[in-house]
């Protein structure tokens, strides 16, 4: 589809939400949306149907270095992540205090200041993160590539720092001189960093994606009042792709992760994260000729306890916005927007039914015609690549005829026409 015609389509589709939204969802509601919430008349049927006729675990294709947290972890042979941070440009120079611009000949006190969100942190026991040279003219985004840095002839600095050490602003202090190096002979700064120790430890470092990103402090003289330096993250690779630079000025390298749910389960979440898509067939009787006050998707949850079965995962379900030419559920799972203010909040190790309220999607979908509007949807973790928890659920495909995912309505045929 060309880009003239998705736009107007999209706007369309937006101004719907946006009035959908604004309606109440008390069904004694007073005719304040009197056309995209009417009244309810009439006997209020109850109807749960076998719906569904494509729901498959899709991969987020966001990109890497789109992730709202670098993930910094280290649990054993269960979960293993880095953070790469870009820094490639240096000054060159600097202002003396009361003096004029010189070289930067010396750096003093260099170190990285990180954000954490202290709540997330995973371990009591002291944890050691040892930083790492990983600049490379390897392929961007060659996970094996970044990992072979992290050796001994590419290590900068390391620094421990005990539980109650682990605030909301984390300084990390790297080596002077390899900074001065990497000024003096004008090349990028790229640092790797991995979490070491005798415990396993988990921290969320704040991404640029956040607008909380890591940033470099030194001085360029030991002389205190002489103000610091900054330095911001940038990625002048790869070349000709602005985007996927800036992406890339930072983010999380998986070198191991727990093992994701076989290809017959429906999962939300993980690393690399992933998605599931969900498209409906639903009678014409229900969804053109009918006034739906309840749609729920039900799904049954399969306990997942390979890694926190006891954690939350925040899972948020989205329309989608993909007209009839994007076939594909992996690229159709994409292009999605929110149809609710609530999210599920999941534990990985629970098990059962659980509800996903849709009756804005089915009012949308009333509206608009399925060329225009599928009847699809897709369900996300709000934080999608900052979490390694996995929420599993029966698919279409279960032997259990009882477990596979059905749709409830509740409607009635009533339906008022024009305005009062």
């Amino acid at each position: 589809m060309k880009s003239s015609s998705l736009l107007p389509r999209l706007l369309l589709i937006a101004a719907l939400f946006f009035s959908i939204s604004s309606c109440s969802e008390n069904l004694d509601s007073s005719g304040a949306c009197p056309l995209l919430c009417p009244p309810v008349g009439g006997d209020v049927q109850n109807t749960t149907i076998d719906a569904i006729v494509v729901d498959t675990t899709v991969q987020s294709l966001s990109g890497l270095g789109t992730e709202p947290v670098l993930l910094l972890a280290n649990r054993g042979d269960t979960l293993d992540t880095r953070v790469v941070v870009r820094f490639d440009s240096l000054p060159q120079t600097f202002l003396p205090a009361g003096d004029t611009t010189q070289a930067i000949v010396q750096v003093d006190s260099a170190y990285l200041a990180l954000m954490i969100d202290t709540l997330s942190i995973k371990g009591e026991a002291p944890v050691t993160i040892e930083a790492y040279d990983v600049d490379t003219t390897a392929n961007d985004t060659s996970t094996a590539a970044v990992l072979a840095l992290f050796r001994p002839d590419r290590f900068i600095s390391s620094q421990t720092f005990a539980r109650a050490d682990l605030t909301d602003t984390l300084k990390y202090f790297i080596s002077n001189d390899v900074v001065l190096s990497k000024i003096q002979n004008k090349l990028p700064l790229r640092i790797g960093l991995r979490a070491t120790g005798t415990e396993s430890s988990q921290i969320r470092i704040s991404s640029t994606e956040s607008g909380f990103p890591p940033l470099m402090h030194f001085r360029a003289t030991p002389d205190t009042t002489t103000k610091p330096l900054t330095v911001t993250l940038l990625s002048k690779t790869p070349v000709g792709q602005a985007i996927a630079a800036a992406n890339l000025s930072d983010y999380t390298v998986i070198a191991k992760a727990p093992p994701q749910a076989s290809p017959t389960i429906l999962a939300v979440g993980g690393l690399p994260p992933r998605r599931v898509y969900f498209r409906f067939d639903i009678p014409a009787k229900i969804i053109d000729s009918s006034t739906v006050v309840r749609a729920t998707l039900l799904l049954n949850q399969i306990q997942n306890s390979s890694l926190d079965p006891t954690d939350t995962v925040r899972v948020l379900p989205q329309v989608v916005l993909a007209g009839r030419v994007v076939t594909d559920p992996q690229k159709a799972a994409q292009i999605i927007a929110n149809i609710s203010a609530d999210t599920l909040t999941l534990r990985p190790g629970d098990a059962g039914l659980v509800n996903v309220e849709l009756a804005r999607a089915v009012t949308l979908w009333h509206l608009q015609k399925p060329d225009t509007l599928p009847r699809a949807i897709v369900l996300k973790p709000v934080i999608e690549g900052g979490t390694p928890l996995e929420i599993r659920f029966s698919s279409s495909e279960d032997v259990v005829a009882a477990l596979r995912p059905r749709l409830r309505i509740s409607y009635t045929r009533q339906v008022p026409l024009g305005l009062p």
